[in-house]
């Protein structure tokens, strides 16, 4: 079996960083492509329409809400009222990826998802999805090794400034006194530093190596697939999908749930991120906002695993970032995502140093041979 440390190098090292829409991206998915294909799998690239970055998302809603307080100010408080609303709805919709509602405005470029099939010995009466990103991400100073854990913090505290300025507006109307606006000025001047870090990440920023994430994630699903095509399943689909433009708001997992929603609704989707450093763990819930637990089925599944002698994973939550397990999870479906944590954030987290060098094979062993003794125990 080829040794994911290869996989992880040309991804990270001899493709370097790929940004969702770009050259990169679009090489990592050939590489991967032709990897699938010469498993056995049946492959296609299904394209779909992406923002480039997610600092024009939510750096658009930012300045639409600080549009709104200005107008507010301005002693226009209805109109202020209407544009911080129109903001929260789109602020909270692109992070629950519910409603896209600021990325329909915003220009996008092409990406593209790689889906490849594992036909079983007999009719298949269930699907097994193997999931796992291949873009990588734009750094940003709110990734610094000194602030990340804040990361979470500043974004709740920028959403809670978010709404009390629709508080502040929805008074100013209801008693006509357009006084009040000023209540709302360090309310704003959250939501102005908020979008001023993503100005900065867009301008002095560069996208990461990304061979933590997720190049390790991606190497795991080709180290399974090419170990469950010497051996197909009798009754069990099993799909790889590598999936872009996660790093813009899991864009490319929206895509494949909604073009194959009906082949879903029975399928275990096991989703693999950051897996190439740090304690590997089993997320049993996991979201920013709106916490979800993970499916029934594979958190007993993963939670017997767990329990063998020897091995080494463990539960956790998180809630510093999306995973591409969410939008599944959102449809109702039975997803969970596996991933390396130290500390309760990923190692390297969007950060320089997220390189080959810093890749610890350990971590990656583990996580395959975890996920490999899930996946045979859900097919047997």
């Amino acid at each position: 079996m080829t040794d994911p440390l290869e996989h992880i190098k040309h991804l990270a090292q001899t493709i370097g960083p790929r940004p969702s829409t770009k050259e990169g991206e679009r090489q990592a998915a050939d590489y991967i492509a032709g990897k699938l294909a010469g498993f056995g799998f049946v492959v296609k690239q299904e394209p779909f329409k992406s923002v480039r970055s997610s600092g024009h998302v939510y750096g658009s809603i930012y300045l639409l809400t600080l549009i709104g307080f200005l107008a507010a100010a301005g002693g226009a408080p209805s109109l202020g009222l209407l544009l911080e609303g129109i903001a929260f709805v789109a602020l909270l919709g692109e992070n629950t990826t519910a409603l896209r509602l600021a990325s329909t405005l915003i220009p996008k470029g092409r990406s593209q998802n790689v889906v490849a099939r594992l036909v079983p010995r007999e009719l298949p009466r269930r699907r097994l999805v193997i999931a796992a990103h291949y873009d990588s991400a734009r750094s940003g100073l709110m990734f610094h090794p000194r602030l990340v854990r804040n990361y979470r913090l500043t974004f709740v505290l920028t959403m809670f400034c978010l709404i009390a300025l629709i508080v502040v507006s929805l008074i100013e109307v209801l008693l006509k006194e357009t006084g009040l606006w000023f209540f709302g000025v360090p309310l704003a001047v959250v939501v102005a530093y908020s979008f001023l870090v993503q100005l900065h990440r867009e301008v002095f920023y560069r996208h990461v190596a990304g061979a933590n994430g997720n190049a390790a994630g991606v190497a795991v699903a080709l180290s399974l697939a090419e170990g469950l095509s010497t051996d197909a399943p009798i009754d069990t689909e099993v799909l790889v999908v590598a999936t872009g433009c996660q790093e813009v708001g899991m864009v490319g997992m929206d895509s494949f749930l909604k073009r194959h929603r009906d082949e879903l609704e029975r399928a275990w989707i096991i989703n693999l991120d950051y897996v190439g450093a740090g304690q590997v763990c089993y997320l049993t819930k996991q979201g920013m906002i709106l916490s979800r637990k993970a499916g029934k089925e594979l958190r007993e599944m993963a939670e017997r695993v767990a329990r063998v002698p020897g091995v080494t994973v463990k539960p956790a939550t998180f809630s510093v970032a999306g995973t591409d397990a969410e939008p599944a999870l959102l449809r109702g479906l039975q997803a969970m995502t596996v991933m390396g944590l130290r500390g309760g954030l990923p190692v390297n987290f969007h950060w320089s140093t997220d390189t080959l060098e810093n890749v610890d094979p350990d971590t990656v062993d583990t996580t395959y041979r975890f996920v490999e003794a899930m996946v045979r125990r859900l097919i047997a």
